[in-house]
């Protein structure tokens, strides 16, 4: 299924990247700068397997060309698989899988969103007041001071003054620099990849380099170092008000007490930043073979057409806007499974072989003229000519901005379990 492929891409960007970062930059105070390369791992991760550069070649289309000895012979779908080995009512392994995963991120979608609504909560009984020329929210008896995007919430009375300063210097960095749309990305991309390890330590390595934007902060506004990290040791046994927040306490705190005592990293080593586009490059690269493969297994082995003039007969195996199917050629292959059927009679003679349609799309997108162009077995042509006569009509192609009949080709294979 595509979805599945879809998630199995970005997953394999995901993992390449952490190895990376893991091995290269992880150590670094360049912590803006981590910051967007965190971000843009799991945007990259997330928006590669759309883009096909063989498109900008002509190598790739949603509807792929059929080519032969440089000549155009039609438009071929890709080779649709009706297996054997189960009933045509039964559920397969993919669906399965795909039930599975359905189930559990919708139970972690439901734990964010319960997550976002106790922290709303929170925020919305506390009382709030102005304190060092800022509005701040007040829950008496809380035990860690938090914020959640622009909310700053915590009981002043449990702080020195100067202890008190020092929370809101930090907790201001996080709402100033908007922390919590981090938090939330990385928490959805968990939802959505919650298969994967390594999307979990790399929603740690942000969860952790917000720390180091926000530690530095209080650092850089002259507090003192010792005063600071004792605080924090202070404060490490409390219990967050929720995973979504970002918390003063943040652990691991043996980490963050490191950073801050870390020698700045040189300027130079910033330059090592440039070495991830290899990586994109790679990923491009290899989302254009995968798609190029696809192109390739579509091949028909149809007869060429002479060259005629524009008639209302006419009809055409190459055009300048193809016809499509309504949802694009995913949903026209989710339609054809759903329809064919491993006929009865054939698996019982154990029955197999491919057939090979052809098909026009009239200049009205309804499907005629069906034929065999290659014959597996009579009881096999008849079952895949019956669901090509079923389609809905298609969004019929145009020449020459006139609606023209088209010719496609349809590799079918039925096949038996071994």
């Amino acid at each position: 299924m595509e979805f599945i492929a879809y998630l199995i891409k970005v997953n394999i960007a995901i993992i390449l990247f952490y190895g990376f970062y893991r091995l290269l930059f992880r150590q670094d105070t360049f912590f803006q700068w981590k910051r967007l390369i965190l971000l843009s791992i799991f945007a990259i991760a997330f928006l590669y397997p759309f883009v096909d550069f063989t498109q900008q070649f002509g190598k790739s289309q949603d509807l792929k060309e059929v080519i032969e000895n440089g000549i155009i012979l039609s438009y071929s779908l890709p080779e649709i698989v009706v297996d054997g080995g189960q009933n045509s009512n039964g559920i397969s392994f993919s669906q399965i899988l795909l039930g599975i995963y359905i189930l559990v991120t919708s139970i972690l979608f439901l734990r964010v969103f319960i997550q976002i609504l106790i922290l709303v909560s929170k925020i919305r009984k506390a009382k709030p007041v102005h304190l060092h020329h800022q509005v701040i929210y007040v829950e008496q008896g809380l035990e860690t001071p938090f914020s959640f995007f622009k909310w700053i919430l915590l009981d002043p009375s449990n702080y020195e003054e100067n202890e008190l300063n020092e929370i809101l210097l930090h907790e201001e960095t996080h709402v100033k620099q908007g922390h919590s749309f981090d938090t939330i990305f990385s928490e959805l991309t968990c939802v959505f990849c919650w298969f994967n390890p390594f999307v979990w330590l790399m929603k740690r390595e942000i969860r952790m380099n917000l720390e180091f934007l926000a530690d530095r902060s209080v650092l850089v506004s002259g507090c003192e170092v010792e005063h600071y990290q004792f605080h924090l040791l202070r404060l490490s046994y409390s219990k967050a008000a929720a995973k979504l927040s970002n918390n003063f306490n943040v652990s691991p705190l043996k980490k963050r007490i490191f950073m801050m005592n870390k020698k700045q990293t040189s300027k130079i080593s910033i330059l090592k930043y440039a070495l991830l586009l290899p990586i994109v490059g790679g990923l491009f690269f290899f989302n254009a073979c995968l798609n190029a493969e696809a192109s390739n297994s579509s091949i028909s082995t149809s007869e060429p057409e002479e060259k005629v003039s524009i008639t209302p007969e006419t009809v055409f195996s190459h055009v300048e806007e193809p016809p499509s199917f309504p949802g694009r050629e995913s949903a026209l292959m989710q339609w054809l499974n759903d329809n064919l059927e491993y006929p009865e009679s054939a698996r019982e003679q154990k029955i197999e072989g491919r057939v090979i349609l052809r098909f026009v799309v009239s200049e009205t997108g309804k499907v005629k003229d069906v034929e065999v162009l290659r014959s597996a077995n009579p009881i096999l042509n008849e079952e895949a000519i019956r669901v090509v006569n079923a389609m809905p009509n298609w969004i019929p192609g145009k020449q020459g901005g006139k609606e023209v009949s088209v010719y496609y080709t349809l590799p079918v294979l039925f096949r038996l379990p071994e």
